[in-house]
């Protein structure tokens, strides 16, 4: 990777298991990218289990960490990656880092992974919504909300890969070139046992100087059984690191992303099999460093699919 790739990745951490920047920090130093990590949130353990104890960083002082870096000069980033927030103003102030950054470097890449909820139920104020839509997104160059997520971004019902592109031309209208929805499952239209992954990138036609919208969808399965907390981080690191290599290729970047993290996840529920009677989230983990040679090095195994 390029020396002068370096991102600030604002994200929740736990003490134990791997979700927000615990699993970003770890995917992209293993692709060989330098990553500053300011925790939004500090917790024992993710909130799927029964209890967690911890503390939530106020808007303030995530300002102050920033002004710290600013300080010694040490804010010269190429990407910036946010996951969760849980609160309006610690939201609004990552924006402004967001602006801050990019006022200084018109070419910093700001990656954005608008974690609001799944299954179709949010998991952080509703308020949250309106501010992604109407404040952070149009500052984004690239977002990867999963289907939850852009259907309440959208207000748009994603029950088929035609709905689903209706909501990423809505969510282009916003100003975001590079969309990626990273979960879809549609009952009675695809096999049960698939998950679907499709993405759009916006360019422009070499021959017609016009813009053009390359989109694309990966089916990815067989799905394993359970949840498994911190794959939507996972991937969204997976995709920032793979877009510095291929700036120009979503659909490719997509490929390497998907490939890497199903093989992580395989990793994860091989472990788990092997628990007798096994109950509760935390044998869902993941198991990071078990697998983490296929961060490194994973083949791809899903291929990309051009949609007209």
């Amino acid at each position: 990777m390029d020396e002068d790739t370096r991102v600030l990745s604002i994200q929740s951490w736990v003490a134990h298991g791997y979700v927000g920047n615990k699993c970003a920090v770890f995917a992209l130093q293993h692709l060989g990218i330098e990553v500053d990590p300011i925790n939004s949130v500090n917790l024992s353990n993710n909130t799927a289990y029964s209890s967690w104890r911890g503390e939530s960083l106020p808007a303030d002082k995530l300002w102050d960490m920033f002004q710290g870096l600013e300080t010694n000069h040490l804010s010269n980033y190429s990407h910036v990656l946010t996951g969760y927030n849980n609160n309006a103003e610690t939201l609004r102030t990552v924006l402004k880092i967001v602006q801050t950054l990019k006022s200084r470097n018109p070419n910093l890449i700001y990656v954005c992974d608008p974690v609001l909820g799944d299954n179709r139920a949010l998991y952080v104020p509703e308020n949250l919504v309106d501010i992604y839509k109407n404040e952070v997104i149009p500052n984004a160059d690239y977002i990867f909300p999963n289907q939850t997520e852009a259907e309440f971004l959208t207000g748009i019902k994603i029950n088929s890969v035609q709905d689903a592109l209706l909501a990423i031309d809505k969510l282009h209208e916003l100003g975001v070139k590079n969309i990626v929805i990273t979960s879809l499952v549609f009952n009675n239209v695809q096999d049960e046992n698939d998950i679907l992954v499709i993405g759009s990138s916006v360019g422009v036609d070499v021959d017609s100087g016009k813009e053009k919208k390359n989109r694309f969808k990966i089916k990815v399965g067989p799905k394993f059984e359970g949840y498994y907390t911190g794959t939507g981080d996972l991937f969204s690191s997976l995709l920032l690191a793979w877009s510095v290599k291929e700036p120009k290729d979503l659909s490719l970047v997509c490929e390497k992303a998907v490939s890497t993290l199903y093989n992580v996840i395989k990793v994860t529920h091989e472990a788990k099999q092997k628990i007798l009677n096994p109950k509760g989230i935390e044998y869902h983990e993941l198991r990071l460093v078990q697998a983490r040679k296929y961060i490194e090095h994973s083949d791809i195994i899903f291929k990309a699919e051009l949609i007209n």
